[in-house]
C-alpha cells in the first residue's frame, strides 16, 4: 500500500513540475512573440527608410547624369541604359528587401518590367566598360549603386571633352 501512495505522490510532483514548466514556456513564448513583432516593425521601418534613400540617391544621380548626357559622345543606347539603370535603383531596393529576391533575379525582373531591356543586353553594355564590371560582379545592391555612380562618371568624362570652355556643366 505504501508503494501506491509513493507512486501517486511522485506522479503528482511530476505533474506539478510539468505545469510549472509549461507556464514558463508559455510566458517565454509570449515574450518572444512581442519581441518578434517589434523587430518586424523595425524591419518595415528600415525598408521604408532604405527605399526613400534609394529614391533620393536615384534622383540626385539622374540630375547629374542628365547634365553630363547633353554633351556626351557616348552611344545613345548606352546612355539610355545608364539612365534606366539609375532609375531602377528604388525599384531594386524594393524588390530585394520586400520580395526577398536575389540581386540578379531582382535586376532581371526590374529591367524586363520597367524598361523592356534584356539582362544580357545590359550585361553586354556593362562589359564594354571595364570600370563598371566590379560593381556588377558583386551581385549586391551596394555594388549596383557603385556601378551607377561609375556610369555617371563615365558619362561625365566622355562629355567633359565636348564641353565648351567656360560653360557650366549644370547650365541649361
Amino acid at each position: 500500500m505504501i508503494w501506491w501512495v509513493l507512486a501517486i505522490a511522485c506522479l503528482i510532483v511530476l505533474m506539478v513540475v510539468m505545469v510549472v514548466k509549461t507556464d514558463g514556456l508559455a510566458s517565454e513564448h509570449k515574450r518572444l512573440l512581442v519581441q518578434f513583432k517589434m523587430l518586424e516593425q523595425e524591419s518595415i521601418q528600415f525598408q521604408e527608410i532604405s527605399y526613400e534613400l534609394a529614391e533620393e540617391f536615384s534622383q540626385f544621380l539622374l540630375l547629374q547624369l542628365g547634365a553630363a548626357r547633353r554633351f556626351s559622345r557616348m552611344p545613345e543606347e548606352e546612355l539610355y541604359q545608364f539612365e534606366i539603370a539609375t532609375q531602377l535603383i528604388p525599384t531594386l531596393c524594393k524588390e530585394i528587401s520586400g520580395r526577398r529576391l536575389s540581386f540578379k533575379a531582382a535586376l532581371q525582373r526590374a529591367l524586363k518590367l520597367h524598361a523592356d531591356i534584356e539582362l544580357t543586353a545590359f550585361e553586354t553594355t556593362v562589359g564594354r566598360h571595364g570600370r563598371l564590371i566590379p560593381g556588377c560582379q558583386k551581385q549586391t545592391f551596394a555594388g549596383y549603386l557603385q556601378m551607377c555612380q561609375q556610369m555617371y562618371l563615365l558619362t561625365k568624362e566622355h562629355s567633359h571633352k565636348e564641353q565648351r570652355p567656360g560653360q557650366s556643366e549644370l547650365a541649361g
